[in-house]
């Protein structure tokens, strides 16, 4: 018997022992738990990663729709122990990992395809390895699972064929070779793979009747609302949810709702889920950004996956563990957020918007969320965006987000004095992010002023500090 065959089986035989212990660690089979209890320990995670890493990270873009083989995932490492570690030091309770995305592809010694990680240069069972690392570090695992992939007799485009027995047998190995699963993240992007969605919630339970199941469209089931792109709130309040909108409102079965975002900022070019292209290796949603949504899904019982992926060598972006380990100096109460920029949520006007749409208007700007932007008008190469203050205050400090989009090669910050604008600091290129700071203005009124960009000018945030 083959050395790596031995190995399997031991796995296998030692998962299969974790799911005989109950989740408060009493010896015999696992036991049902009320729901309401079970809820309870779901929401008590509060905060996760989501680990995004397969074809993807290679291909350079969000979906892989031409077709490829194992060879084609060309990693060159895989460090779970720093993404464990790295989710410990951010005040993380669980890990939401890929299991298989819609090219077919997965991270786990399946039997039921070629299509396999072990397959692969790589060679090991990333699952398996995790799994260790997270027992190791104390933390939960959940997993992401395609319901459908292109690999399925059937597909048209980018919906996949119907392939119950597949998916079963998939979910079957998911459920009983990889210890606790703590909730299923079902993407019904290709659709359903020919099993329901109820059905697959009753496959799933009937291996591990405590783990929870969530879809992020498609018909509405399981207990786990998932709110992909979305942002803290109550079970069916109103905009928490980017897709499938509707959806949590009208199912009552429903016990906790998690929302889900990539920590890269909207961007030009590459993946958003997966790691993108190394010129975007500068952009990350800042630590008060994260924890301020952390906080929020406290407050409301939600839980919240912030989605890191992973690079060419398995290890998170060192600018995504500096950002995660200060979220997790807030979590523990090392530090405090600071106020946020005295200008957010005040009164904006700008030179134009984005073909009038007001999802494009001045006030994106001043929200407080960098997932946001102010467009200026279609085929402008120049524009202003001003706030009104409210009243005459002091700032010494601004912080101009313009993310990837890179367009602004010369702008200047103005304030109003009497009937005309004085310009009081200037620059050319913004980049990502650009902080300028001045001896005190005092005034009510302000704006940046963009002389000359490369196309339209798009800004996500602009803020203005006291200090």
């Amino acid at each position: 018997m083959k050395l790596s065959t031995i190995r399997t089986l031991v796995r296998m035989a030692r998962n299969a022992l974790l799911l005989f212990a109950s989740a408060a660690g009493l010896a015999g089979p696992v036991q049902k738990l009320d729901d309401a209890m079970r809820a309870e320990q779901v929401k008590d995670m509060k905060f996760g990663m989501f680990i995004c890493w397969s074809f993807s990270t290679f291909s350079g873009k969000e979906w892989t729709t031409e077709p490829h083989g194992p060879e084609f995932f060309k990693a060159t490492g895989c460090d779970t122990d720093q993404w464990c570690r790295t989710a410990k030091e951010a005040g993380m309770g669980y890990i939401l990992f890929l299991a298989k995305h819609h090219d077919g592809f997965c991270l786990w010694d399946t039997r039921t395809t070629e299509m396999k990680v072990t397959n692969s240069p790589l060679g090991i069972d990333v699952l398996a390895k995790l799994r260790t690392s997270c027992d190791a570090h104390g933390i939960k695992l959940a997993l992401y699972f395609s319901e459908g992939d292109w690999t399925w007799p059937g597909r048209q485009g980018t919906k996949s064929g119907a392939n119950p027995e597949a998916k079963k047998a998939q979910l079957r190995e998911l459920c009983t070779q990889y210890g606790p699963i703590e909730f299923f993240w079902m993407d019904h992007a290709t659709n359903d793979g020919g099993l329901d969605h109820e059905e697959t919630v009753n496959w799933v339970r009937q291996f591990q009747p405590n783990c929870f199941v969530g879809f992020n469209h498609g018909k509405p089931a399981g207990r786990l609302a998932l709110r992909e792109r979305g942002r803290p709130g109550p079970i069916g309040g109103k905009n928490l949810r980017r897709h499938g909108k509707g959806m949590e409102g009208g199912h009552k079965g429903y016990l906790v709702a998690e929302f889900t975002y990539p920590i890269l900022p909207p961007h030009v070019g590459g993946a958003h889920w997966f790691y993108s292209l190394p010129k975007h290796d500068s952009l990350c949603f800042p630590a008060e950004h994260v924890y301020r949504d952390y906080v929020g899904a406290v407050k409301h019982g939600n839980i919240f996956s912030i989605d890191v992926g992973p690079d060419y060598a398995g290890r998170l972006r060192d600018i995504d563990v500096a950002a995660l380990r200060k979220v997790g100096t807030y979590v523990r109460g090392e530090l405090k957020l600071p106020p946020p920029p005295i200008s957010q949520g005040k009164a904006a006007t700008a030179s134009g918007t984005w073909q009038g749409i007001p999802g494009h208007g001045p006030e994106m700007a001043f929200d407080g969320d960098e997932g946001t932007r102010w467009g200026c008008a279609e085929g402008s190469r120049s524009g202003w965006l001003a706030v009104d203050l409210g009243k005459p205050t002091t700032i010494a400090r601004a912080v101009i987000v313009e993310g990837s989009w890179n367009r602004v090669r010369h702008f200047e910050l103005q304030c109003q004095e009497g009937e005309t604008w004085r310009t009081f600091a200037k620059g050319t290129s913004l980049g990502a992010r650009k902080e300028l700071t001045f001896p005190p203005v005092e005034a009510r009124h302000f704006r940046l002023n963009i002389l000359d960009a490369s196309e339209v000018p798009t800004i996500p945030e602009f803020g203005l500090h006291e200090r």
